[in-house]
């Protein structure tokens, strides 16, 4: 193989060389192609994966927490960053010693499969929705149910940054409403909140007064809190999907995940276009250049408590990590076993977790820092630019 590379450009040139399986060992966890038979990859979508983690050599992650028996769907570090817990399908959560690798007590049982969880500002409850039978909010050190809210099932939800309220989106996400509850009473927090469409996900902005909601068809749309009125959009920052449904029934042409930098003027998205892209909060107005690298639909986002990067999972079964400033991908992408359906930065910003199937992995960001080098992205414009300097290297049989 001859690889050129011009600037920034990316050329290959293929020259036959010899396979020597003697010197191409196999790791079946980390090298595996990715599996299309798992309950979240067709639930996701019907199109097949189109991933470089099963050309490239994957980077092991620095440590691996295995404890649940059916798919991992949510994680969320406590604000300490010593221990993060982890929702499944097998109707569990788990709270996990990061430093040990050792489960924090006994599971927290549920009636049904836990979609999400989100961990309160004072690390002190879990509030997780389920499938069916609606919002649990857990006291992490009795392991008690402090609250169990029968309001229908829950897809996603979001604590508000004082811990107060609790925004969930219904399972029935064709009901195109956001909910609020008073997390600390245990019951409705006023009338739901109305959207322009089917809404996926939800975050509250930092001083708590909105909610940015990820529609069906590439939307995005901002709603005060208090008046229930829509205060941006709703937007179609998203372009290029279709809105058709798979095979699994499921559509494709979802903003997947939301999330506001910490001082609030910025709202960022992922989507089902393989992008994530970045809008001024107050106008809606998109901030920049998208963030390309992707090849499959972006399914989850998480940035770091300065704000300066952003963490991605998606379909293509990679985790990368991305300069918010540049809009660059920062070193190389970790390479999963599997699609990812959640990651969350530590509260350092040095370490983020992801979901891998059954598992949940623990990546350390460091490296990409000493590396200090941006991927060239794999989507977008691919015309090389004209460039001064020629970078070519041979490997040779």
């Amino acid at each position: 193989m001859l690889i050129a590379y011009i600037e920034g450009a990316h050329l290959e040139v293929a020259v036959p060389t010899p396979y020597h399986p003697s010197t191409s060992p196999r790791t079946p966890s980390l090298t595996s192609p990715l599996s299309l038979s798992s309950t979240r990859a067709m639930s996701t979508s019907s199109n097949p994966i189109k991933s470089s983690a099963a050309r490239r050599a994957p980077r092991p992650p620095t440590k691996v927490f295995k404890g649940h028996t059916e798919l991992v769907l949510s994680v969320a570090y406590f604000p300490d960053g010593r221990r993060f817990a982890s929702a499944s399908s097998d109707k569990t959560v788990i709270i996990w010693d990061v430093e040990s690798g050792r489960q924090d007590g006994q599971p927290l049982q549920h009636d049904s499969v836990v979609n999400e969880i989100a961990i309160s500002p004072d690390g002190r409850r879990i509030a997780s929705g389920m499938q069916e039978g609606g919002l649990v909010v857990w006291d992490v050190q009795t392991r008690e149910v402090v609250h169990e809210i029968e309001g229908g099932g829950v897809h996603r939800l979001a604590y508000s940054s004082n811990g107060h309220w609790i925004a969930t989106v219904p399972a029935a996400i064709s009901e195109e409403v956001v909910r609020l509850w008073n997390a600390d009473a245990g019951r409705p927090g006023g009338e739901p909140l109305k959207c322009d469409g089917d809404v996926y996900c939800v975050a509250f902005s930092p001083d708590g007064s909105q909610v940015a909601a990820g529609l069906g068809g590439g939307f995005f749309q901002v709603i005060d809190v208090t008046t229930g009125e829509s205060v941006v959009g709703p937007i179609k920052g998203h372009t290029g999907l279709v809105s058709s449904v798979g095979d699994s029934g499921h559509r494709t042409d979802w903003v997947n995940s939301v999330v506001y930098s910490p001082d609030g003027r910025l709202l960022i998205t992922a989507s089902d276009d393989n992008t994530i892209r970045v809008w001024d909060s107050k106008t809606g107005i998109e901030v920049g250049k998208p963030m390309l690298g992707h090849e499959n639909y972006v399914k989850c986002i998480s940035i770091t408590a300065d704000g300066r990067r952003i963490a991605s999972g998606g379909w293509d079964g990679t985790i990368r990590v991305w300069d918010l400033e540049t809009r660059l991908q920062v070193g190389d992408s970790f390479n999963a076993a599997y699609s990812t359906a959640s990651v969350a930065f530590s509260p350092d910003g040095r370490f983020v977790i992801s979901d891998n199937e059954y598992d949940v992995c623990l990546w350390d960001t460091e490296s990409l820092s000493i590396r200090g080098s941006s991927s060239p992205p794999t989507t977008g414009n691919r015309n090389p630019p004209v460039g001064i300097m020629l970078h070519v290297c041979a490997l040779l049989p």
